[in-house]
């Protein structure tokens, strides 16, 4: 491999390393997003007879980035359906009502922003359905009948540390709908990110295991608060401006590669 291609080896990963650090940055103020480490391995030319080995450097490979699953602070909101992990754990998005099939793919997230959809759904912005107990998705019925024949409307609906979903109808008719399942990893490291602070799981990552909140290895339920970005931009801005260094002393180095070559063929 020539100089100039290991050269242009160091320029590709500070541009891979100034990618992800931008990604960081710009979802800084997303709920639940997980920060990102560009990772490198270097790759060597090895040569081999019977009494020595001789190794030189050939250059930095990208591998895939790392990511940083260390929790974010929390944000009080107040609302009913913000909701917020403390702990391990993640939340289970289904597919959109109604576009369901057999080969379902969960997604995972620990954005807990919720509301309840026209139908009653418990669905995140996006509309993807909150699983529930037997990994189904919890509907709040909007009103119901009580003994007497009379119908009551749902007047407050509130989440406890346990996940369980508690709607009062009318003043006082209090009743639980349904309980959030929560997901953990044994490598959540290997879980593959899809944007909007989802996951899927992977081979690397293994099977999820499911229970409720303060249950196994999961957390405890925050509600009326959801968790913030766990991005500090001033430390991401000073490895901005250490990888822009980096960036710039291949660039000069490349180009005094360039001048050599130009005098020894001039």
């Amino acid at each position: 491999m020539s100089m100039f291609s290991i050269i242009r080896t160091g320029m590709d990963a500070a541009n891979k390393d100034l990618a992800v650090i931008s990604n960081n940055i710009a979802n800084a103020s997303t709920n639940g997003f997980k920060r990102s480490e560009a990772q490198f391995e270097s790759m060597y030319f090895s040569q081999h007879n019977n009494s020595t080995e001789v190794a030189r450097g050939m250059g930095v490979k990208n591998i895939k980035p790392r990511q940083s699953f260390s929790q974010g602070s929390f944000q009080q909101t107040g609302g009913s359906l913000d909701l917020a992990i403390m702990g391990e754990g993640f939340f289970i998005l289904g597919e959109p009502i109604g576009l369901e099939n057999e080969n379902e793919k969960f997604k995972y997230t620990r954005d807990g922003s919720f509301q309840v959809d026209q139908l009653g759904n418990i669905v995140n912005t996006d509309g993807l359905p909150l699983m529930g107990e037997g990994k189904v998705p919890i509907n709040v019925p909007v009103s119901l009948v009580n003994e007497n024949g009379d119908p009551l409307i749902m007047s407050e609906i509130r989440v406890t540390e346990e996940g369980s979903i508690q709607v009062t109808y009318g003043l006082d008719d209090t009743r639980t709908v349904g309980q959030i399942l929560l997901a953990d990893f044994v490598n959540e490291h290997g879980l593959q990110n899809i944007g909007n602070a989802r996951f899927t799981e992977t081979p690397e990552s293994g099977e999820p295991t499911e229970a409720f909140a303060k249950e196994v290895t999961m957390g405890k339920i925050l509600p009326g608060a959801l968790e913030k970005s766990n991005t500090d931009i001033t430390d991401e801005l000073v490895t901005m401006l250490r990888t822009q260094h980096a960036f710039n002393g291949c660039s000069k180095i490349l180009q005094s590669d360039i001048d050599t070559v130009k005098r020894l063929l001039g």
